[in-house]
């Protein structure tokens, strides 16, 4: 995409203008150095345009027109002082006390309007610098807030699985086992009572055939209730199933009490790292590890392929970083003959007090 800014037309504009001035000279002196010189300022010049990393060849124009031809030396200068070549203006000072004061004083005031216009032009890249660092923080946090929103639903339902999951156990290893307890107690005392009265039989047989009646209904409830979801270490042991490629998963410690925002974040980083490997890396190897402490969880994704971490995190990794930042924990990236991410995050664990 060629470049049409103000200050590149505006270079453009004198370039031409100087070419022009020096070219009228030439046809009204007639003299025949004039024709090379600026045949030789105008090839070097469309060099320049044509090549842009010969730009410090303009030293080689100033030289020339120093010894050759002083009267072309604004044109020289302008765009020597335009690609940055201050000490050109040495050739000005030069013409200005040696050769001809109204040369020198032409060539300086070129080399000025050089200066600017380069001044002019720094500017304009320092200010699309800025846009483009500022776009690209916008585009991270409207990344981040992304990730964050489908975090937050995430955790909403993992929660809610989670509360349905505890209801169910207590209602099946507490309420549920006592209600059969007292249920087979009064199927036991049934058998004393052959000699009762027929009437205060039969109401106790309807009680317990209500009672039969509501431990299925109880049942099917807990059933209803558990959930078919995996949370926590099973999610982390299903998205290294889903891989194409065989993971050895390990884990250490005590996960129960893991909070649910800390097993969301754990999924987002074990997908990130698989996600880089599939994309950057071709391993043999890959290891994931989960160890849990009283204090704090740490999931440690290894391969052994050449992944080029060199170019530094990318965007997802950082998104990353900053999630467990705000919640206490850190993200490290290494790379040496293994890629390594460890994600650590920190466990509160409420003391209970007997």
């Amino acid at each position: 995409m060629k470049d049409y800014s103000p200050q590149k037309l505006t270079f453009v504009g004198l370039t031409i203008t100087g070419f022009s001035l020096l070219v009228a000279g030439w046809l009204i002196s007639g003299n025949t150095m004039g024709f090379f010189i600026i045949l030789f300022l105008v090839c070097m010049m469309l060099l320049r345009w044509r090549i842009p990393k010969t730009r410090y060849t303009s030293v080689l124009d100033v030289l020339v027109c120093v010894f050759l031809a002083p009267v072309s030396l604004g044109v020289a200068l302008f765009a020597a002082m335009y690609y940055g070549m201050y000490f050109a203006m040495l050739a000005a000072v030069y013409v200005l006390l040696v050769v001809d004061m109204h040369l020198g004083v032409i060539a300086i005031f070129a080399g000025v309007v050089g200066f600017l216009l380069r001044q002019w032009e720094k500017e304009r890249e320092k200010r699309l610098l800025s846009r483009d660092t500022e776009a690209g923080r916008y585009y991270q946090l409207e990344t981040l807030q992304s990730d964050l929103i489908s975090a937050t639903a995430q955790i909403e339902r993992m929660t809610a699985v989670s509360e349905r999951t505890r209801i169910s156990r207590e209602i099946h290893d507490n309420a549920g086992h006592e209600i059969v307890a007292a249920y087979m107690s009064l199927q036991t005392a049934r058998s004393l009572f052959d000699d009762a009265d027929p009437d205060a039989l039969a109401l106790y047989d309807a009680a317990l055939e209500r009672l039969d009646a509501g431990m299925n209904k109880i049942r099917e409830s807990v059933h209803n209730l558990a959930s078919v979801t995996s949370l926590g270490i099973e999610v982390l042991q299903e998205i290294c199933e889903r891989f194409p490629k065989d993971i050895h998963f390990k884990s250490f410690g005590d996960t129960r009490h893991v909070p649910i925002h800390i097993w969301n974040v754990l999924e987002s980083c074990l997908n990130e790292g698989l996600t880089n490997i599939g994309k950057h890396a071709n391993p043999s190897t890959i290891t994931v590890e989960l160890d849990a402490t009283p204090h704090i969880v740490r999931l440690c994704i290894e391969n052994d392929g050449a992944f080029a971490a060199k170019k530094g995190m990318g965007t997802g990794l950082r998104n990353l970083r900053r999630r467990l930042v705000s919640i206490g924990g850190s993200l490290a990236v290494a790379s040496d003959e293994i890629f390594c991410v460890v994600c650590v995050a920190p466990i509160e664990i409420r003391s209970v007090q007997t």
